[in-house]
C-alpha cells in the first residue's frame, strides 16, 4: 500500500510539474509576442539598429520636499542634453539647473572606461564620480519611452509579464523589466496601440516614482513620446515643457572632448569610509560621503545635528571614537527638507526629541515613518539654549534663500556652528563656491552677532573657516549658463 501511495504522489508531483511546465512555455511566448509587437510599434528593426541617439529636454521641475515653505511649493526649471553615441562607447550629459538659489551647470563626458567631470564656471576638469552613463544620466534616460523600449528588446529574457491592469479606462499589458543601476521598471503597454503609456518603479526612500508618457511623434522612422510628466509618490516633480530625440544623429566631435584651456581641478577629499573630525573634547563631526552629524556631548545627553538616513551608524562610531556612551537626547532638524530627515526615525528610536519650529511639524510628521506625535517635539522658535556656561549649546532661527524656519546650531565654547546646505566643497582646500543660500547664510549669521571659527556642515567632511565663507561669498556672481553648448541655448527657450 505504501509503494502504491509513493507512485501516485509521484505521478501526481510529475503532472504538476509538467502543468507547470506547460503553463511557463506558454507565458514565455505570450510575452515574447508582446515584446516583439512593442518594439514594432516604436519603429522594429529601426530603433533597435540604433547606432546612438540625443534626447534635449526641458523640464519645469516642482520642488517635492524641498520648497523654501512648507506651506508653499516652488517651481524651478531643469534642462539636460544627453548625447549617447553606442557606436563608438562614449556619451555626454550636459545639465543645467536654475531654482531659487541660481543656477547649476554640470557636463560629464564618458568613454565608458573614464568619466570627466567639466566645471564650466571654474574653468576646471576631474574625475567624475562614475563613468557610466547608466548611473549620471540614468534619470535622463528613464524619461524616454523609446529608450525604455530599446533596452527592453536587449533584456527580452529577463523580462516577465504581469497581470494586466486598466490605465486611463483603457486595459493595459504590464511588463517588469530589468534596467542598468536601477529598481526593475514596470511598463504599461497599451493592449491596442502597443505605445508604453506609462512607467513605474519604486524607490526604497521615496516610494512610488511613475513616468507617463504622451504627444507620441517620430524620428528616422523611431516613435517616441513628445512629453513625460514625472511624480514622486503621487505628488507631480517634473512637467515637460519641451523635448526633441534624435536617433542615429550626427555627433560633433567638440561634444565628447574636453575643452581647450581647463586646468585640472585640485585634490578631492576622500569620503569613501566613515570619519570622524574631533573639533574639541565634546564636540565631533561624523559621516561619510554627503551625509554628515555634529554631536555634541552635553551634561544632560548628546545633541545631535544633520538629519540624514545613517544617523544610527554615525552614533555608532561617534561612540568607538570618543568613547561616550551617553544617551541620545536631542536632534535638531535644520530644516524641512525631505532628504534632511531621513534619519529622524533613527533619532526617535534612539530616544531623542526632535527640536525644530512649529512650522514644520506637520512636514515632519508626514515625512518621518513612523510619525512622531506631538510629545516627540521641542520647539525652538526665534532662539534656545541647552545647558549653560562653557557646556551650553545655542540654536538660532534664521530664513535665507534655500529653506525659511531654519535652525543653526553653535557651540560657544568652541565657535562651532553647523549648517546644511549652504556651504560646501568637495576639495581639500580653495575656496568654495557660493551659491545665493551662502551669501543669505552669511548675512543671517552677520545679523545673530555670533563669534565663529568654524563651520561644519551637513554634506561635506572639510570643517571650514569664517574666512573662507566670506571669501566664497565675496567671490559669488550669479550664476548664468556659461558657455555655447546646446544645454544653454535650450535653457534659454
Amino acid at each position: 500500500m505504501k509503494r502504491l501511495f509513493s507512485i501516485a504522489l509521484a505521478l501526481l508531483f510529475a503532472s504538476t510539474a509538467l502543468a507547470d511546465d506547460h503553463e511557463g512555455a506558454e507565458e514565455g511566448a505570450k510575452l515574447k509576442e508582446l515584446i516583439a509587437r512593442v518594439v514594432d510599434a516604436y519603429g522594429g528593426e529601426s530603433l533597435t539598429g540604433i547606432t546612438g541617439y540625443r534626447i534635449a529636454e526641458k523640464f519645469l521641475t516642482l520642488t517635492v520636499g524641498q520648497s523654501h515653505s512648507p506651506t508653499l511649493q516652488e517651481i524651478a526649471e531643469s534642462s539636460q542634453v544627453l548625447n549617447m553615441d553606442m557606436a563608438n562607447k562614449r556619451s555626454a550629459y550636459d545639465t543645467w539647473f536654475y531654482g531659487r538659489d541660481g543656477g547649476f551647470q554640470g557636463n560629464t563626458i564618458s568613454d565608458g572606461e573614464t568619466g570627466t567631470a567639466v566645471n564650466h564656471r571654474t574653468k576646471k576638469i576631474g574625475e567624475a564620480g562614475n563613468a557610466d552613463p547608466y548611473v549620471f544620466a540614468g534619470g535622463t534616460m528613464r524619461t524616454s519611452d523609446a529608450v525604455l523600449v530599446y533596452e527592453l528588446s536587449k533584456t527580452a529574457d529577463k523580462a516577465t509579464l504581469g497581470e494586466d491592469a486598466m490605465y486611463q479606462n483603457r486595459k493595459h499589458h504590464v511588463v517588469t523589466m530589468p534596467f542598468p543601476s536601477s529598481p526593475d521598471l514596470n511598463l504599461y503597454i497599451d493592449a491596442e496601440t502597443f505605445l508604453v503609456s506609462k512607467m513605474l518603479r519604486n524607490n526604497p526612500q521615496l516610494g512610488a516614482l511613475d513616468y507617463v508618457f504622451s504627444d507620441y511623434r517620430k524620428d528616422k522612422g523611431i516613435t517616441y513620446a513628445g512629453s513625460t510628466q514625472f511624480s514622486i509618490a503621487g505628488a507631480p516633480n517634473l512637467i515637460s515643457k519641451q523635448r526633441k530625440i534624435e536617433f542615429n544623429p550626427q555627433f560633433a566631435e567638440a561634444t565628447f572632448a574636453v575643452p581647450e584651456g581647463f586646468e585640472a581641478e585640485s585634490e578631492r577629499t576622500d569620503t569613501s569610509e566613515m570619519a570622524a573630525t574631533k573639533i574639541s573634547d565634546r564636540v565631533y563631526h561624523v559621516g561619510q560621503g554627503n551625509a554628515y552629524t555634529l554631536f555634541i556631548d552635553t551634561p544632560t545627553g548628546l545633541v545631535a545635528t544633520g538629519g540624514y538616513a545613517g544617523l544610527a551608524n554615525r552614533l555608532e562610531y561617534f561612540r568607538e571614537q570618543s568613547d561616550n556612551f551617553k544617551p541620545l537626547s536631542y536632534q535638531v532638524v535644520t530644516h524641512h527638507h525631505s532628504d534632511h530627515i531621513g534619519g529622524l526615525a533613527e533619532a526617535l528610536s534612539a530616544g531623542a526629541k526632535l527640536i525644530t519650529v512649529e512650522n514644520n511639524v506637520a512636514a515632519l510628521t508626514a515625512g518621518v515613518d513612523p510619525a512622531p506625535s506631538t510629545a516627540d517635539f521641542l520647539l525652538a522658535n526665534n532662539r534656545m539654549t541647552l545647558g549653560d556656561g562653557r557646556n551650553r549649546v545655542e540654536i538660532y532661527e534664521v530664513s535665507t534663500s534655500h529653506s525659511s524656519g531654519y535652525l543653526v546650531v553653535y557651540v560657544p565654547a568652541s565657535k562651532t556652528i553647523f549648517i546644511a546646505d549652504h556651504l560646501g566643497s568637495p576639495f581639500v582646500s580653495g575656496t568654495p563656491v557660493a551659491t545665493q543660500g551662502t551669501v543669505t547664510m552669511l548675512a543671517a549669521l552677520d545679523e545673530l552677532g555670533i563669534d565663529i571659527d568654524r563651520i561644519s556642515t551637513a554634506h561635506s567632511a572639510r570643517i571650514f573657516s569664517m574666512k573662507e565663507m566670506r571669501d566664497s561669498v565675496r567671490e559669488y556672481s550669479a550664476n548664468e549658463c556659461l558657455n555655447d553648448r546646446p544645454v544653454c541655448a535650450l535653457a534659454a527657450n
